[in-house]
C-alpha cells in the first residue's frame, strides 16, 4: 500500500476514533488531511472502502497477536491472555466496535467476513478447549454445549464492552480502562477451571 493510503487510512482512523462514522465523510478525511476530496477518491471511492480498509486492518492485527500468544503460550496461559490482547486491538480501533451494528448491516463485505470469522474462532476455542479438558486444567462439561455457550458470551461481552463501557463512564473510555475489560472476561473463563488449573493459573502470575 502506497504512502498516500496508508496516510489516508490513519488520519480516517483517528476521525472515526474521535467522532463516529456518522460524524465523518470522505470530505472531512480530504480536509483533515490537507489534500482534495478528488486526490482522495483517487484511492478510495467511497468511504466504505476506508472503513473496509480499516476493519481488516484490525483482523491482521487480532490474528498476528493471537498467534503469536500461541507460539509462545500454554494453553491455559493462552486463554488468560487473548482478553487483554483482544480488547487493546479493540481499543485502537474502537469505532468499528462503537458502531459495529450500523457497520455490520450496511458492510456486505466486513458481516460476510465477520460471520466466516466467528465460525473459524469457534473452532479455534473448542481445541483449546478439549485440550485443557484433556489436561484436567478445565472441568468436564455438565450441561451441553456449555462450553459453546461461553465462546459466544465471552465474544458477545468483547465485541460490545467498549460501547457499554462508554456509557458507564459518559463517553470518556480511556486506554486504561482495557485492564478492568480483560479481568471482567477473565472472571467468565475462572470458574472453569479445576484446582490443577488454578494451581499452574497461579504459578503463571507469580
Amino acid at each position: 500500500m502506497n504512502n498516500t493510503k496508508n496516510n489516508i487510512l490513519e488520519s480516517a482512523l483517528r476521525l472515526f476514533n474521535e467522532a463516529g462514522v456518522a460524524q465523518v465523510s470522505l470530505r472531512t478525511i480530504a480536509t483533515d488531511m490537507g489534500i482534495s476530496l478528488g486526490n482522495l477518491t483517487y484511492h478510495f471511492k467511497k468511504r466504505e472502502e476506508i472503513i473496509d480498509a480499516l476493519y481488516l486492518q484490525l483482523v491482521e492485527k487480532l490474528d498476528q497477536a493471537i498467534q503469536g500468544e500461541i507460539n509462545q503460550s500454554n494453553h491455559l496461559q493462552l486463554l488468560f491472555e487473548l482478553p487483554s490482547v483482544c480488547l487493546i486491538s479493540f481499543y485502537e480501533y474502537r469505532f468499528l466496535m462503537l458502531d459495529f451494528v450500523y457497520i455490520n448491516r450496511n458492510h456486505a463485505m466486513i458481516r460476510g467476513h465477520y460471520s466466516k470469522l466467528l465460525e473459524d474462532r469457534a473452532v479455534q476455542f473448542h481445541h483449546i478447549v478439549q485440550e485443557l479438558i484433556s489436561g484436567q486444567l478445565i472441568r468436564e462439561e455438565i450441561i451441553e454445549n456449555e462450553y459453546l455457550y461461553l465462546f459466544r458470551n465471552l465474544r458477545i461481552v468483547s465485541d460490545f464492552w467498549l460501547s457499554a463501557t462508554m456509557i458507564d463512564k459518559d463517553n470518556k473510555l480511556m486506554k486504561k480502562d482495557i485492564a478492568e475489560g480483560a479481568h471482567q472476561l477473565r472472571s467468565m473463563i475462572f470458574p472453569y477451571l479445576t484446582v490443577k488449573g488454578r494451581d499452574i493459573l497461579g504459578e503463571f502470575r507469580n
